[in-house]
């Protein structure tokens, strides 16, 4: 009896599987001006699914040469330059790929399960808005989106973007037109669902007190609320999250997010906008060998003592450490945080969608 009572228990773990996220941490909009529910068809336009997985990491310090005249002699004391990159060991392109391939497939069959007809890029593209733009097949995989992150997008998924830039990186609008684009497709339904997982952030320090450099790595995976793709905000540490954020345009943020809009109000606003984010960063603990990692470039002196004749010090330039590192993860708690963390968003952000367009 005992038996058969822990059998059934385990199956009850595998069929409801306890959650990654807690409802504490996510944000929820509930928003229906003038019941735009009912003037909006039963459609669903997704505009974006796709998840940014972070595999690299470099931040660099330095300090400067000098040279310190006395009575008796003179001190030379090296500059510093030290340089960590850290790259993500364990997973792979082909498990993210898996991770947002799965997610999406859930994402429709709980969306036509309630009975809503997904908009296909064709249908979408027709409209004066995306004249021009251009269409990208899903299911490659992108590392010129956001600097040392690779975006995934679902196999079989195509989406719109206003063009391509020579670097790779696709272009956006300085400000969210879904208003806009829902308006022009008939105040249908218009879906964003993005992911953000980083999993370490670097520390560059440079001291003159001390003469050294260094660099600390912490490693932290988690599912973040938000990360700014600009190059130009991203400063020493590549992550760089929130940094200059109210410089930014639409197009250079990405926020984690389960989100439904639909209609157009005054000022590019929704009439409908259903939406689940994060409050905050949610670690996943116990997928990374290390937790801290550390680089120090300490500066080398040398004297020379003075004489009567001009002496010639010959300098073979700054010492420099390049430190490369590999944070090595544990593959099935990496993919199973992952796919927790989403399924949770999915899952409440759906529930949320739903239970507004019901009468």
């Amino acid at each position: 009896m005992k038996s058969l009572t822990l059998i059934f228990l385990l199956l009850f773990i595998d069929a409801f599987p306890g959650t990654t996220i807690n409802d504490k941490d996510l944000k929820v909009t509930s928003y229906n001006k003038k019941k735009q529910h009912q003037k909006a068809p039963k459609k669903v336009f997704i505009r974006s699914f796709k998840g940014l997985f972070e595999v690299f990491e470099e931040a660099s310090a330095r300090t400067s040469g000098s040279k310190n005249d006395r009575a008796n002699r003179t001190t030379f004391t090296s500059g510093t330059y030290t340089k960590m990159g850290v790259q993500i060991s364990g997973v792979d392109v082909d498990d993210f790929q898996k991770i947002i391939d799965e997610a999406y497939q859930s994402f429709l069959n709980q969306l036509t399960s309630e009975g809503f007809e997904i908009l296909s890029v064709d249908e979408a593209e027709k409209i004066d808005y995306f004249q021009g733009w251009t269409r990208v097949s899903g299911g490659a995989s992108s590392d010129d989106q956001a600097t040392g992150f690779v975006m995934i997008t679902p196999k079989g998924f195509d989406y719109l973007v206003k063009g391509i830039a020579k670097s790779g990186r696709e272009k956006g609008t300085f400000l969210d037109m879904a208003p806009k684009i829902s308006k022009e497709l008939g105040d249908v339904y218009v879906a964003d669902v993005n992911f953000i997982f980083p999993f370490v952030d670097l520390d560059a320090d440079a001291s003159m007190w001390t003469n050294s450099s260094s660099v600390k790595a912490n490693i932290g995976y988690r599912i973040e609320p938000i990360i700014n793709t600009s190059d130009a905000n991203q400063q020493t540490s590549l992550t760089g999250f929130v940094k200059g954020f109210g410089s930014m345009g639409a197009s250079e943020t990405i926020n984690s997010q389960v989100r439904f809009i639909s209609g157009n109000d005054i000022g590019n606003n929704p009439f409908f906008d259903a939406k689940v984010e994060l409050k905050k960063a949610v670690y996943f603990e116990d997928v990374f060998k290390d937790k801290k990692i550390k680089e120090v470039t300490q500066a080398q002196s040398d004297m020379f003592s003075k004489t009567g004749y001009s002496t010639l010090v010959m300098v073979s330039g700054e010492q420099k450490t390049v430190a490369s590192h590999f944070a090595e993860c544990d593959q099935q708690k990496y993919v199973s945080a992952a796919s927790g963390a989403i399924r949770d968003m999915m899952d409440t952000g759906i529930s949320n969608f739903v239970s507004m367009t019901q009468d």
